[in-house]
């Protein structure tokens, strides 16, 4: 039995050689939660044998990673990487400044105009790298950086889309491009300056960009931006084109009030009406609104069934609202979340704050509760499945055999959680922890921290 690190190359033979043992002192496996699990990993980096306690034929090495928990790598289904840049940028008050989502956009598009392919790889990579540490082992990237500052595509239109690309892979963490689909300022209203290199021109040039990716085997989602920024025959489009090909598809939906004014004004109806006519929300692949925090009641049940992606630290920072949680599940929602502006990188703050802004709102305790009364697993869930479902990556979130090994470890013996009884570990870091216990991440059977 090795200890972690080591390699013991007695007697094997090339079949055991290929198979890798991890244990540890508690974690989940698929939906269990057991004492001393033992995982199995193949040379491609997907379990094949997960249980509780020793087996009687472990393989000659096994890696004992202590009196940690071991659970499933999380799942980010929303970010704006570029946007970890103006971290404590935006948090100083001018003498006429609003102080709303709307100055705050100002700073953002200063931000967007500042990138050429080069620090838009730097800044991704430094983000990513974040995430990692954190125990976020996929992410799904909001991405709508796509040409040069005055709208001409580059050499290669996706060269910006490249870049994300390949931050991904220096850092080691998984990537679901959602390729974003912008076209206006508002109903009626050209593009500003600043928003000229969202754009693409036309939902044919956008899918032409997708087609290529899709090619060369990058997991991607069509996401038309907001119901502002696209009009309704280019939500019709996407959302057949996502339908013929099963991907799944992305919205900001009602972060702010304004929006559904406009929507109002604009359509006769609601964002999330809006979304259910023209297709989006009843075509294979899924749909998941980002925010949907701002809703009418009928809102929630054109939702149903459908993904709801809430970014509670930026939801916070930039002085959205609440999501309606609750409401949300009630109502047959599955539930994800993002780091979107990336001023916090931690999803485990991002659950947490899920459950405590739900308590302020309803002024009651345990709000997002399994149907058991666990509340920490719950949130672990929407951290990990929850957010893999978003993505249209449902073999992840899980550490199950057959599922790839994507995991990380919390080290019990952390200030946050020593003497802690294990039994009460997972809630204590999921209702009054950050991400700071976290001490190993595998990807795919590979060790990124």
């Amino acid at each position: 039995r090795a200890r972690e690190g080591e390699v013991d190359l007695r007697d094997m033979s090339q079949e055991t050689q290929s198979v890798i043992a991890y244990t540890a002192a508690h974690g989940l496996l698929g939906d269990a939660w057991v004492a001393a699990p033992h995982v199995e990993v193949d040379a491609d980096g997907i379990v094949v044998r997960a249980q509780a306690g020793t087996p009687h034929d472990p393989p000659p090495i096994v890696h004992d990673l202590g009196r940690a928990l071991l659970l499933p790598g999380m799942v980010n289904a929303h970010s704006h990487a570029f946007q970890r840049g103006i971290r404590g940028a935006t948090h100083v008050r001018g003498a006429h400044d609003p102080s709303s989502f709307w100055s705050w956009r100002e700073a953002m598009y200063r931000a967007a105009a500042s990138h050429d392919p080069d620090t838009l790889f730097a800044v991704t990579l430094a983000c990513y790298r974040d995430m990692l540490r954190a125990g976020i082992t996929c992410v799904g990237e909001f991405h709508y950086l796509h040409h040069s500052p005055d709208g001409r595509p580059y050499a290669d239109p996706n060269e910006l889309s490249r870049q994300v690309i390949r931050a991904a892979e220096v850092a080691g963490i998984r990537l679901v491009l959602l390729e974003v689909f912008y076209a206006r300022a508002g109903a009626g209203r050209e593009p500003l300056p600043e928003q000229r290199r969202f754009c693409d021109g036309s939902v044919d040039a956008y899918l032409r960009r997708i087609e290529v990716l899709r090619g060369e085997g990058v997991h991607i989602g069509v996401a038309p931006h907001s119901v502002r920024a696209v009009p309704r025959a280019a939500l019709q489009e996407l959302a057949a084109y996502a339908g013929r090909h099963g991907l799944p598809m992305h919205a900001h939906v009602s972060e702010q009030p304004q929006e559904n004014v406009e929507c109002m004004a604009e359509h006769g109806c609601s964002p999330t009406a809006l979304l259910a006519e023209t297709g989006c929300l009843t075509r294979p692949g899924g749909f998941t609104a980002v925010h949907a925090i701002h809703l009418e009641a009928a809102d929630f049940i054109a939702l149903a069934g459908q993904q709801v992606c809430a970014c509670p630290t930026t939801e916070a920072d930039l002085g959205d609202g609440i999501i309606p949680a609750t409401e949300h599940l009630r109502s047959g929602v599955l539930l994800a979340l993002g780091s979107d502006s990336n001023a916090v990188v931690d999803l485990i703050q991002e659950a947490r704050l899920l459950e405590m802004h739900e308590r302020l709102r309803t002024r009651s305790r345990l709000c997002l509760a399994d149907p058991d009364g666990q509340v920490g697993r719950n949130l672990l869930d929407i951290a990990t499945r929850g957010g893999a479902a978003a993505l249209g990556r449902p073999e992840l979130g899980r550490i199950r055999v057959g599922a790839p090994f994507d995991a990380c470890t919390i080290d019990l013996g952390h200030p946050s959680l020593a003497d802690l009884d294990p039994a009460q570990a997972l809630d204590a870091l999921m209702l009054s922890g950050t991400a700071a216990p976290v001490d190993r991440v595998f990807v795919g059977g590979q060790r990124r921290r």
